[in-house]
Protein backbone atom coordinates (compact mmCIF):
# COMPACT_ATOMS: atom_id res chain seq x y z
CA UNK A 1 0.00 0.00 0.00
CA UNK A 2 1.65 3.20 -0.67
CA UNK A 3 1.14 6.40 0.84
CA UNK A 4 -1.10 7.81 -1.26
CA UNK A 5 -3.60 5.57 -1.51
CA UNK A 6 -3.24 5.14 1.87
CA UNK A 7 -3.98 8.73 2.58
CA UNK A 8 -6.77 9.00 0.69
CA UNK A 9 -8.58 5.78 1.98
CA UNK A 10 -7.99 7.44 5.47
CA UNK A 11 -9.60 10.82 4.56
CA UNK A 12 -12.73 8.75 2.78
CA UNK A 13 -12.56 6.91 6.38
CA UNK A 14 -12.46 10.31 8.13
CA UNK A 15 -15.16 11.94 6.15
CA UNK A 16 -17.54 8.73 6.82
CA UNK A 17 -16.80 8.24 10.43
CA UNK A 18 -18.22 7.26 12.82
CA UNK A 19 -19.87 4.71 9.56
CA UNK A 20 -17.94 2.38 7.82
CA UNK A 21 -16.09 3.82 4.40
CA UNK A 22 -16.16 1.50 1.35
CA UNK A 23 -14.00 1.67 -1.85
CA UNK A 24 -12.15 0.01 -4.47
CA UNK A 25 -8.81 -0.03 -5.55
CA UNK A 26 -8.47 0.02 -9.61
CA UNK A 27 -5.63 -0.21 -11.82
CA UNK A 28 -6.29 2.65 -14.49
CA UNK A 29 -3.72 3.64 -17.24
CA UNK A 30 -0.90 1.76 -15.31
CA UNK A 31 -1.40 3.43 -11.92
CA UNK A 32 -2.98 2.36 -8.97
CA UNK A 33 -6.14 4.17 -7.89
CA UNK A 34 -8.78 4.31 -5.03
CA UNK A 35 -11.87 4.64 -6.06
CA UNK A 36 -14.49 5.68 -2.75
CA UNK A 37 -17.98 4.02 -2.97
CA UNK A 38 -21.33 4.67 -1.40
CA UNK A 39 -21.80 2.40 2.04
CA UNK A 40 -26.06 0.57 1.07
CA UNK A 41 -25.65 -1.05 4.56
CA UNK A 42 -28.64 -0.85 6.35
CA UNK A 43 -26.23 -0.29 9.34
CA UNK A 44 -23.32 1.58 8.14
CA UNK A 45 -21.55 1.80 11.20
CA UNK A 46 -21.24 -1.70 11.55
CA UNK A 47 -21.31 -3.28 8.53
CA UNK A 48 -20.54 -2.16 4.28
CA UNK A 49 -22.22 -3.55 1.36
CA UNK A 50 -21.00 -1.48 -1.63
CA UNK A 51 -23.11 0.16 -3.96
CA UNK A 52 -23.16 -2.22 -7.22
CA UNK A 53 -23.41 0.84 -9.82
CA UNK A 54 -20.42 2.67 -7.70
CA UNK A 55 -18.40 -0.70 -8.32
CA UNK A 56 -19.87 -0.93 -11.82
CA UNK A 57 -18.50 2.71 -12.24
CA UNK A 58 -15.32 1.77 -11.30
CA UNK A 59 -14.48 -1.46 -13.04
CA UNK A 60 -15.64 0.60 -16.45
CA UNK A 61 -12.40 2.66 -15.59
CA UNK A 62 -10.03 0.01 -14.99
CA UNK A 63 -9.64 -3.73 -13.11
CA UNK A 64 -10.30 -3.89 -9.24
CA UNK A 65 -7.28 -4.71 -7.54
CA UNK A 66 -8.38 -4.81 -3.93
CA UNK A 67 -11.61 -3.89 -1.80
CA UNK A 68 -11.60 -1.70 0.65
CA UNK A 69 -13.82 -0.87 3.60
CA UNK A 70 -12.58 0.87 7.38
CA UNK A 71 -13.35 -0.35 11.45
CA UNK A 72 -14.81 2.74 12.87
CA UNK A 73 -13.35 2.82 16.59
CA UNK A 74 -11.99 -0.88 16.38
CA UNK A 75 -8.85 -2.88 15.18
CA UNK A 76 -8.27 -3.61 11.34
CA UNK A 77 -8.49 -7.11 12.36
CA UNK A 78 -10.77 -9.02 9.73
CA UNK A 79 -13.83 -10.50 11.53
CA UNK A 80 -14.92 -13.65 9.89
CA UNK A 81 -17.80 -11.91 7.78
CA UNK A 82 -14.46 -10.06 6.15
CA UNK A 83 -12.47 -13.14 5.68
CA UNK A 84 -15.67 -15.30 4.14
CA UNK A 85 -16.18 -12.24 1.60
CA UNK A 86 -12.93 -12.08 0.48
CA UNK A 87 -12.85 -15.47 -0.31
CA UNK A 88 -15.73 -14.80 -2.39
CA UNK A 89 -14.72 -11.90 -4.31
CA UNK A 90 -11.45 -13.73 -4.74
CA UNK A 91 -9.60 -10.79 -4.31
CA UNK A 92 -7.51 -8.69 -1.63
CA UNK A 93 -8.88 -6.66 0.89
CA UNK A 94 -7.79 -3.79 2.66
CA UNK A 95 -8.99 -2.48 6.44
CA UNK A 96 -8.28 0.86 7.80
CA UNK A 97 -9.10 1.58 11.15
CA UNK A 98 -10.23 4.94 11.94
CA UNK A 99 -9.34 7.27 13.96
CA UNK A 100 -6.41 5.73 14.49
CA UNK A 101 -5.23 4.88 11.00
CA UNK A 102 -3.96 1.59 11.32
CA UNK A 103 -4.50 -0.78 8.37
CA UNK A 104 -4.09 -4.31 7.37
CA UNK A 105 -4.07 -6.43 4.12
CA UNK A 106 -5.52 -10.02 3.49
CA UNK A 107 -5.71 -11.92 0.73
CA UNK A 108 -7.98 -14.98 -0.04
CA UNK A 109 -6.07 -18.52 1.13
CA UNK A 110 -9.12 -20.78 1.44
CA UNK A 111 -10.60 -19.73 4.74
CA UNK A 112 -13.53 -20.93 5.69
CA UNK A 113 -15.77 -20.47 9.17
CA UNK A 114 -16.34 -23.28 11.38
CA UNK A 115 -20.15 -24.48 11.37
CA UNK A 116 -19.67 -24.16 15.14
CA UNK A 117 -18.91 -20.85 16.89
CA UNK A 118 -19.20 -18.69 13.79
CA UNK A 119 -19.72 -15.01 14.06
CA UNK A 120 -23.30 -13.87 12.56
CA UNK A 121 -23.89 -11.82 9.22
CA UNK A 122 -26.95 -11.88 7.45
CA UNK A 123 -26.80 -12.93 4.10
CA UNK A 124 -23.24 -14.10 4.50
CA UNK A 125 -23.18 -15.81 7.98
CA UNK A 126 -26.77 -16.82 9.15
CA UNK A 127 -29.21 -20.10 9.20
CA UNK A 128 -29.10 -20.75 5.50
CA UNK A 129 -25.34 -20.09 5.05
CA UNK A 130 -24.36 -22.36 7.80
CA UNK A 131 -27.08 -25.28 6.12
CA UNK A 132 -24.56 -24.82 2.62
CA UNK A 133 -21.98 -25.23 4.40
CA UNK A 134 -22.46 -28.31 5.87
CA UNK A 135 -24.22 -29.80 2.78
CA UNK A 136 -21.17 -28.61 0.70
CA UNK A 137 -18.42 -30.07 3.40
CA UNK A 138 -19.64 -33.02 4.03
CA UNK A 139 -21.65 -33.93 1.04
CA UNK A 140 -20.05 -31.76 -1.83
CA UNK A 141 -23.87 -30.59 -2.56
CA UNK A 142 -23.61 -26.35 -3.54
CA UNK A 143 -26.97 -25.60 -2.35
CA UNK A 144 -28.27 -22.02 -4.05
CA UNK A 145 -27.59 -18.98 -2.49
CA UNK A 146 -31.05 -17.40 -2.40
CA UNK A 147 -31.37 -13.63 -1.77
CA UNK A 148 -32.39 -12.10 1.47
CA UNK A 149 -32.47 -9.44 2.42
CA UNK A 150 -32.60 -8.67 6.18
CA UNK A 151 -35.76 -9.10 8.30
CA UNK A 152 -37.82 -10.74 5.32
CA UNK A 153 -39.46 -12.56 8.08
CA UNK A 154 -41.17 -9.79 9.68
CA UNK A 155 -43.56 -9.05 6.12
CA UNK A 156 -44.76 -12.55 6.70
CA UNK A 157 -42.47 -14.06 3.37
CA UNK A 158 -42.34 -17.63 3.63
CA UNK A 159 -38.64 -17.83 2.04
CA UNK A 160 -38.02 -21.62 3.28
CA UNK A 161 -41.19 -22.83 1.88
CA UNK A 162 -41.35 -20.54 -1.43
CA UNK A 163 -37.87 -22.27 -2.68
CA UNK A 164 -37.11 -25.66 -1.07
CA UNK A 165 -38.08 -27.58 -3.93
CA UNK A 166 -35.94 -25.38 -6.10
CA UNK A 167 -33.10 -26.30 -4.08
CA UNK A 168 -33.89 -29.71 -4.11
CA UNK A 169 -35.32 -30.88 -1.02
CA UNK A 170 -38.29 -32.58 -0.26
CA UNK A 171 -40.31 -33.02 3.12
CA UNK A 172 -40.12 -36.32 5.32
CA UNK A 173 -41.90 -37.09 8.53
CA UNK A 174 -39.02 -38.68 10.42
CA UNK A 175 -35.63 -36.62 10.56
CA UNK A 176 -32.20 -38.57 9.81
CA UNK A 177 -28.69 -37.24 10.04
CA UNK A 178 -28.14 -34.01 7.69
CA UNK A 179 -32.42 -33.29 7.22
CA UNK A 180 -32.51 -29.68 7.26
CA UNK A 181 -35.10 -28.37 10.00
CA UNK A 182 -37.08 -25.69 9.07
CA UNK A 183 -38.49 -23.78 12.03
CA UNK A 184 -41.04 -20.33 12.72
CA UNK A 185 -39.63 -18.33 15.86
CA UNK A 186 -41.45 -14.78 16.22
CA UNK A 187 -42.35 -14.62 12.85
CA UNK A 188 -45.32 -15.01 10.84
CA UNK A 189 -43.66 -17.99 8.38
CA UNK A 190 -41.14 -20.44 8.87
CA UNK A 191 -38.02 -18.11 9.20
CA UNK A 192 -35.32 -20.22 10.92
CA UNK A 193 -33.16 -23.29 9.76
CA UNK A 194 -30.47 -26.05 10.86
CA UNK A 195 -29.14 -29.47 10.53
CA UNK A 196 -30.34 -32.86 12.26
CA UNK A 197 -27.34 -34.45 13.62
CA UNK A 198 -29.16 -37.10 15.57
CA UNK A 199 -26.77 -38.59 18.11
CA UNK A 200 -23.44 -38.41 15.91
CA UNK A 201 -20.50 -37.55 18.06
CA UNK A 202 -22.69 -37.33 21.56
CA UNK A 203 -21.32 -37.09 24.97
CA UNK A 204 -21.81 -40.28 26.51
CA UNK A 205 -19.25 -39.87 29.43
CA UNK A 206 -20.11 -41.93 32.70
CA UNK A 207 -22.43 -39.79 34.94
CA UNK A 208 -23.97 -37.99 32.56
CA UNK A 209 -27.17 -38.07 30.64
CA UNK A 210 -26.46 -38.51 27.19
CA UNK A 211 -28.46 -36.57 24.90
CA UNK A 212 -30.62 -38.36 22.25
CA UNK A 213 -30.59 -36.03 19.37
CA UNK A 214 -28.60 -32.61 18.92
CA UNK A 215 -28.15 -30.45 15.62
CA UNK A 216 -26.44 -27.04 14.40
CA UNK A 217 -28.09 -23.91 13.97
CA UNK A 218 -27.21 -20.28 13.86
CA UNK A 219 -29.85 -17.75 15.41
CA UNK A 220 -29.87 -14.42 14.41
CA UNK A 221 -26.69 -12.23 16.26
CA UNK A 222 -25.70 -14.84 18.02
CA UNK A 223 -22.83 -16.98 17.53
CA UNK A 224 -23.72 -20.74 15.33
CA UNK A 225 -24.21 -23.67 17.98
CA UNK A 226 -24.89 -27.39 18.54
CA UNK A 227 -27.93 -27.55 20.70
CA UNK A 228 -30.37 -30.41 21.78
CA UNK A 229 -33.25 -31.15 19.66
CA UNK A 230 -36.44 -31.48 21.19
CA UNK A 231 -38.45 -29.25 23.57
CA UNK A 232 -39.54 -25.46 21.92
CA UNK A 233 -37.18 -26.51 18.97
CA UNK A 234 -39.17 -29.39 18.07
CA UNK A 235 -42.35 -27.40 18.46
CA UNK A 236 -41.72 -24.40 16.61
CA UNK A 237 -40.24 -27.19 13.63
CA UNK A 238 -42.58 -26.64 10.86
CA UNK A 239 -40.61 -28.63 8.28
CA UNK A 240 -38.21 -31.70 7.78
CA UNK A 241 -36.57 -31.53 4.72
CA UNK A 242 -34.49 -34.36 2.57
CA UNK A 243 -32.26 -33.55 -0.22
CA UNK A 244 -32.73 -35.72 -3.57
CA UNK A 245 -28.93 -36.16 -3.41
CA UNK A 246 -28.30 -37.32 0.12
CA UNK A 247 -28.80 -40.86 -0.96
CA UNK A 248 -26.31 -40.46 -3.76
CA UNK A 249 -23.21 -39.16 -1.97
CA UNK A 250 -23.44 -41.20 1.26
Amino acid sequence: MNNTLLKQIQRHAAEQYPKECCGVIIEENGTQQYVPCHNDATTPSEHFIINPHDKAAAEDRGEILTIVHSHPDVLPQPSMADRVSCELHELPWCIVSWPSGEYFEFAPSGYQAPLIGREFAHGLLDCYALCRDFYWREWGLELPNFPRRDGWWKTGESLYERYYQQAGFYPVTEPQYGDMLVMQIDAQAPNHAGVFLGDVGLNTEPGLHPVKYSFIHHRYNKKSSRDVYGGMWADCTRLMLRHKSVSEVR
